[in-house]
């Protein structure tokens, strides 16, 4: 009886051993048609071999393999730019209408009583405001300002708590309220191997309208088309103080750097063009997979394009 079992064990043993399945081994390389490439012209990439997954760094800013996973940097060099278009009003009626306020202290707190004057510095001298302009799209760049470098004005920058900015309307009835848009936010850290790295943007920054003179008729307004909007209003509009703040920001988290999916196992790919719009050196990592409930199979290869003028 046990010689009989024994044997039914290595039949067993030796079915299961020759259908065992596997992951299919990788056959996959990748090289572009030629070392270089102008400016605005397609590098076209030659694959051989046919895994299920693609995935395409390309090396430019946002898009490194290296950098696939950092969510974290640390900079001395955190800038902020943003765009201002103001219409109708004067100044000698309705002055300092428009100001940027930033504070480390706000409790976010997104109310009139939440907010305390005493908790914001204001660092509009620190800017460049639109004067009055006779369309809507005339836009005026702030300047490119380092953050750190507000110290003159009361802010000490500490890296690692959140900041809040807040535009800050005020508008006196009797005379025609300014209109104020905004239609640039953005702030910037320069790592120390020189990449700019985005850390907000006017679409993110996570705008909340605040009464602060509850009696305010007119609110901020942040729509689809990206623009932050005070409508200001006539003579007989009654007085304003409005704020726009923005949700606490950190000044170091940011975005990792992200790849694009070329193909999936349903399809095959010989060739994949990309076109680079700056001049330099990139390194291109391609990551091919097979992925089956066997297991997974993976390989790298990276391959360097030189893109000139």
């Amino acid at each position: 009886m046990m010689n009989k079992i024994s044997l039914l064990s290595l039949l067993l043993i030796g079915l299961f051993g020759c259908n065992k399945k596997e992951v299919i081994v990788l056959d996959f390389d990748v090289k572009p048609e030629k070392s270089s490439y102008k400016v605005g012209e397609a590098v076209n990439f030659l694959i051989t071999g046919n895994p299920d997954q693609v995935m395409f760094y390309s090396g430019a800013e946002g898009h490194k393999y290296a950098y696939k996973d950092r969510t974290q940097a640390q900079s001395d060099q955190i800038t902020l730019e943003f765009a201002t278009n103001r219409r109708y009003g004067l100044d000698a009626q309705q002055p300092q209408s428009f100001r940027i306020l930033a504070s480390q202290t706000f409790g976010g707190t997104y109310t009139s009583a939440g907010v305390n004057p005493a908790d914001w510095v204001d660092v509009t001298p620190a800017f460049t405001l639109s004067g009055t302009q006779s369309t809507d799209v005339a836009y005026v760049s702030s300047g490119v300002v380092n953050l750190t470098s507000l110290t003159s004005l009361g802010l000490t920058l500490d890296k690692a708590k959140p900041i809040y900015f807040a535009f800050k309307y005020t508008g006196v009835t009797g005379s025609t309220q300014p209109r104020w848009w905004v239609n640039k936010f953005d702030i910037k850290t320069t790592t120390t191997d020189g990449q700019i790295l985005s850390v907000a943007s006017i679409s993110n920054a996570g705008w909340t309208s605040v009464k602060v003179l509850a009696t305010s008729p007119v609110s901020w307004i942040f729509g689809t088309d990206n623009i932050l909007k005070f409508q200001g209003g006539g003579a007989a509009v009654a007085s304003n103080q409005v704020w726009a703040i923005s949700s606490g920001l950190s000044l170091t988290k940011v975005q990792p750097d992200t790849g694009v999916a070329l193909k999936n196992m349903t399809t095959r790919m010989d060739a994949y063009q990309h076109t680079y719009t700056t001049a330099g050196t990139y390194t291109v990592t391609f990551i091919a997979s097979n992925v089956n409930i066997y297991g997974e199979s993976k390989t790298m290869k990276e391959v360097q394009v030189n893109i000139v003028p």
